[in-house]
């Protein structure tokens, strides 16, 4: 059932507009109101500002009258206080507020901070004023997910918990901002529109630029804009908390327009980002639930360190008793149909990613980097050190989720070029997701990349698991939705 206010209550509170306008009250003024404290001050520093005069706001949430006193309680978002309302000190004005000031209005209140009788805090007013007034008035709760999610400005308004949980979600990244300017990295901006796309393997939102006439692409990472700055000279790093856009399915881990941060560090590598992604995450964790432990689902999560690792070969050794370094692809698919699995994978690489995939995420709750990926399947980190079949790649997943993504980066333009060229086969060859060509981005690694890693991590996922959210939803303040025509409004 749709929580909007029922008609009767709403003709009625734009009735009360009206003869509050006619006694020259403005239910919507323009001048900005007296306030002297927030609310959680004057409740914690009553001891020294009791007896002085002091100014309150907020949102009323509560009114009780008894006769020629009444007594509600106002939100300002910091905590909730009690303003007395007496006829004998407004007077005339009295009876506007007993009639027409309701709950969901912001009002102002200037009075005396004083405790009642029974030993409540309360701004007894002298001077009480309309800031705004509600015109319908919010339900209790909210249980049905899809209003929810379609108004989410009435969800947090009266779920406290969904409240805080887009609160943590902003505190997250302001300490992941704090952390990468510490580092000395710089906190840089690209676009969202491009004649290209690049970044990851996924199909793009497509777009059209009048002016220009030509097709656009939403980005869908910004990975390689990025990595072109540290070509042009930034060398402490580059960083950017940046929306981006796949045109792709929905579930409980995806949405088409999601956040992620990525952050590119010349002079480390992928095992050095690791340890700062261990000590990042970790400390956040610890921050926001005081310990090294969290729930997430059915599961409780330990975030102590060091955190697994586990190399994508060692995974598929481990549950099929197989040597990927050796089996041929058949022998590989054949180990996989015994335990029931479909792998249709082309390449070596791309069937040893599927198969440890089917046989290992559902399982990896507890922080985990996925280490070494076969070559072919990550078009831009650069070959490992020991193995040229393998990339110095990781992945870490955390509550059966992949949550970040990192890259000893590629800055051989010969072999970046060579796998560009791969890829567009298989675009050609009707993969939809296929890297495009990038000649550009080429260019730039002729010109000197410096030697770095770089890592994309998902502040979506990471948020539902410090709030407990089950689906990706619950984290995304406007989640992408299918339209829906509102209610009517007479």
């Amino acid at each position: 059932m749709s929580p909007e206010t029922d008609s009767s209550e709403y003709s009625q509170r734009l009735v009360h507009v009206e003869l509050l306008e006619q006694a020259g009250i403005n239910s919507f003024p323009a001048e900005p109101p007296k306030r002297t404290h927030r609310n959680i001050a004057l409740i914690e520093g009553f001891e020294d500002l009791s007896g002085s005069t002091v100014s309150a706001v907020g949102r009323m949430l509560s009114k009780r009258v008894h006769g020629g006193l009444t007594f509600a309680h106002i939100d300002d978002g910091s905590a909730l206080i009690q303003v007395v309302l007496q006829r004998d000190v407004l007077k005339d004005f009295y009876p506007f507020v007993r009639n027409y000031f309701g709950v969901g209005d912001f009002i102002g209140a200037t009075g005396i901070l004083e405790a009642t009788k029974a030993g409540e805090i309360s701004v007894w007013a002298e001077e009480v004023s309309m800031l705004a007034k509600a015109l319908r008035v919010a339900p209790h709760t909210i249980a049905d997910p899809e209003t929810q999610q379609r108004q989410r400005y009435l969800h947090t308004l009266v779920d406290a918990e969904a409240r805080n949980r887009f609160k943590i979600r902003s505190q997250m990244v302001q300490e992941m901002r704090q952390h990468f300017l510490n580092m000395g990295c710089l906190e840089m901006e690209t676009p969202i529109l491009d004649s290209t796309y690049g970044g990851a393997n996924a199909k793009p939102f497509i777009t059209h630029h009048n002016a220009l006439n030509q097709a656009f692409y939403l980005r869908i990472a910004n990975e390689l804009a990025l990595k072109r700055m540290t070509v042009g000279g930034y060398y402490e790093g580059v960083f950017e908390f940046s929306r981006d856009f796949r045109n792709e399915g929905m579930d409980r881990t995806h949405n088409p327009e999601f956040t992620q941060v990525e952050l590119y560090k010349p002079w480390w590598d992928y095992r050095k980002m690791m340890d700062m992604t261990e000590e990042l995450m970790g400390g956040i964790v610890e921050y926001v639930h005081h310990g090294i432990e969290a729930p997430f689902n059915e599961h409780i999560i330990d975030y102590s360190k060091p955190w697994r690792r586990l190399t994508v070969y060692d995974g598929i050794r481990q549950k099929l008793s197989v040597h990927p370094e050796t089996a041929s692809i058949e022998e590989l698919q054949r180990a996989g149909r015994r335990l029931g699995l479909q792998i249709e994978g082309v390449t070596k690489g791309a069937v040893c990613l599927e198969l440890f995939e089917q046989l290992w995420e559902k399982e990896l709750i507890q922080p985990t980097f996925v280490m070494d990926f076969p070559a072919d399947t990550s078009v831009l980190a650069k070959r490992h050190r020991d193995n040229p079949e393998l990339v110095e790649r990781f992945e870490l997943f955390v509550g059966g989720m992949e949550t970040a993504n990192c890259y000893t980066e590629l800055n051989d333009p010969r072999d970046q070029q060579a796998r560009f060229e791969l890829e567009r086969q298989k675009n050609q060859a009707g993969d939809m997701e296929a890297m495009p060509y990038d000649e550009d981005f080429i260019r730039a690694l002729e010109y000197g990349m410096p030697p770095q890693a770089g890592i994309g991590i998902s502040i979506d996922r990471w948020t539902m698991l410090l709030t407990n959210a089950s689906h990706i939803r619950q984290v995304i303040y406007f989640p992408t939705l299918r339209s829906s025509r509102l209610p009517d409004r007479r």
